[in-house]
């Protein structure tokens, strides 16, 4: 999970900052608060930790607060009980967004760090639409909706933040996800963010908002570009060449939550909230573009920004929402690593009805014209299994994995791979030796895990083990859930097709490893998948998951 955060800056709130004294005499006692806060806020909380020190709280005593800067992805690594950050810890902590408390509670129950104490939230941003200033009028309404359901046909190219180290760009793409809606043509547009926000080296992503608002300069194919970011980032550069758009459909706002990690600090943490939601408190905030908690007007943000009328909140995202939408960002940036264990038992040689052809010469054919549509940079090797065909064993190494696009004295994998394809004939005889086929490919590409793509054998068949003598079902499942390591996943996925298939059994094979196994009508379909390739990297069912 911490590979999602993308975490950069350190955390030096316990051991630099600004430390207030309060008053001299009248406290019956002084109490440190030891206070990180993310660069947005910092400002202000440094302003502001010099009231907590004038004023005693209700029992008399009186609060210090050592201020400091950290960012949020930072701050969240240490809440999550990472220890080997190398980063100090503090007794309380002001995020940018109660999102990021979700992921370190997702690291905590890893680690087993305590989660902090949510004390309140003391600053408010709303995400908005950011479209060039000469590009407004042309603009029209804008929605999370309408930019989620049609982004091939959009007039509008949506671009994000990186959802990894920016809040904002996880607001943007769970507020796009949440738009999409269901259905497989609104699973298709979510898709297609993702993928264009990602295309290229990734100058679809930004790596901050300051990036983001720059790049509006540049039209995408005489598109009108289009950034989500913090009304905060707007009341900086609104001066200069963005404009701000409120979302038609609502929106989320970064919150700041203030939470503490000691018990004993919980007093003085409560304090400085209640400072920071003062008057004054709000009043600091506006200096730098931020609204007070609850997201009430700012008249000194709105003057700058233009967006005087309220602006609609959408319920907070579950726990779940969030990390979901970490994992599809994170599994749409991934590459392809896969074996393809292909069947070529006796059964293959069947007739397709209203083909004329084998499913053997359909099968071959379809992963071979699927494979055209694979980039230069997947890596991708073939296996068949079948009885008798290679001594003892019941398949046969036909290419070995490789990227498609790598060149020898032969030319490229890819073409490599096509020959070996071409040369697929079914064994009349042959049974299906699937147990053993498929524990050996499992571990083939275990062996030569790549953390930087997706891993997984590709199991094709039209039938059900009968090898004599080989692994029970059993033997194979409880070795497979030995072997399979969550840090390291490889996967099994079966696509079974004709009317001998125990899809049960593959099914059960594929859940072992956190795979999947589906049935589909005939060897025609493979090629289909392959197209939905993008699609299927964020979506665990291919009936239901969208073609592009």
């Amino acid at each position: 999970m911490w590979a999602l955060i993308g975490v950069a800056g350190a955390l030096v709130a316990a051991v630099t900052g600004v430390a207030v004294a309060g008053l001299p005499g009248g406290c019956d006692g002084r109490v440190t608060l030891r206070l990180a806060a993310d660069p947005a806020v910092a400002p202000a909380v440094t302003e502001l930790a010099r009231r907590v020190g004038d004023d005693k709280g209700r029992d008399g005593g009186c609060v210090d607060v050592i201020a400091g800067t950290a960012t949020s992805p930072a701050m969240a690594t240490v809440l999550g009980g990472d220890r080997n950050a190398g980063q100090a810890q503090a007794d309380a902590y002001i995020l940018d967004s109660s999102l990021w408390l979700t992921v370190a509670a997702q690291a905590a129950r890893r680690t087993g760090a305590v989660a902090p104490t949510p004390v309140a939230s003391v600053a408010e941003s709303p995400v908005l639409f950011a479209v060039p200033k000469d590009a407004v009028k042309s603009s029209g309404r804008l929605s999370w909706r309408g930019l989620a359901q049609a982004p091939d046909r959009s007039r509008h190219a949506f671009r994000i933040t990186d959802p990894r180290t920016n809040a904002s760009g996880l607001i943007s793409l769970l507020m796009a996800h949440q738009a999409a809606g269901g259905g497989e043509k609104a699973a298709a547009g979510f898709t297609r963010i993702l993928r264009s926000a990602q295309a290229g080296d990734g100058a679809g992503v930004a790596a901050h908002s300051g990036a983001a608002l720059d790049a509006l300069r540049a039209r995408d194919g005489g598109r009108i570009p289009v950034v989500a970011v913090p009304e905060q980032a707007l009341w900086i550069t609104s001066r200069e060449a963005a404009a701000a758009v409120t979302p038609a459909d609502r929106t989320l706002a970064l919150d700041f939550p203030l939470v503490v990690t000691r018990k004993s600090k919980l007093e003085a943490a409560r304090r400085m909230a209640a400072v920071m939601k003062s008057a004054a408190g709000t009043a600091e905030l506006a200096k730098i573009g931020l609204r007070p908690a609850g997201g009430g007007a700012a008249r000194q943000v709105s003057a700058v920004t233009g967006v005087t009328a309220p602006v609609a909140m959408a319920p907070p995202p579950g726990p779940q929402a969030v990390l979901e939408a970490l994992e599809m960002w994170r599994r749409m940036r991934l590459g392809t690593r896969m074996l393809a264990l292909i069947d070529v038992s006796g059964s293959m040689n069947e007739t397709v009805p209203g083909t004329g052809r084998t499913r053997m010469a359909i099968t071959a054919g379809e992963i071979g014209q699927g494979m055209a549509l694979l980039p230069d940079t997947a890596e991708v090797g073939v296996w068949t299994f079948s009885t008798g065909m290679n001594g003892p064993l019941p398949y046969r190494r036909v290419t070995p994995i490789g990227r498609l696009g790598a060149v020898d004295a032969a030319g490229t994998h890819r073409s490599a791979l096509q020959r070996s394809l071409g040369g697929l004939r079914a064994k009349p005889d042959g049974d299906t030796g699937l147990h053993d086929s498929v524990l050996a490919a499992f571990r083939t590409v275990r062996a030569g895990y790549r953390a930087d793509k997706l891993n997984f054998v590709l199991v094709l068949t039209d039938g059900r083990n009968d090898f004599a003598g080989g692994l029970t079902e059993r033997a194979l499942l409880e070795t497979l859930r030995k072997e399979y390591d969550p840090a390291r996943p490889v996967q099994v996925i079966g696509l079974a097709f004709g009317p001998a298939v125990d899809l049960a059994a593959l099914q059960r094979i594929a859940a072992a490893t956190g795979g999947a196994a589906y049935q589909i009508r005939d060897p025609r379909q493979i090629r289909e998948l392959f197209k939905r390739s993008a699609a299927l990297k964020i979506c665990d069912d291919p009936r239901r998951c969208p073609a592009g």
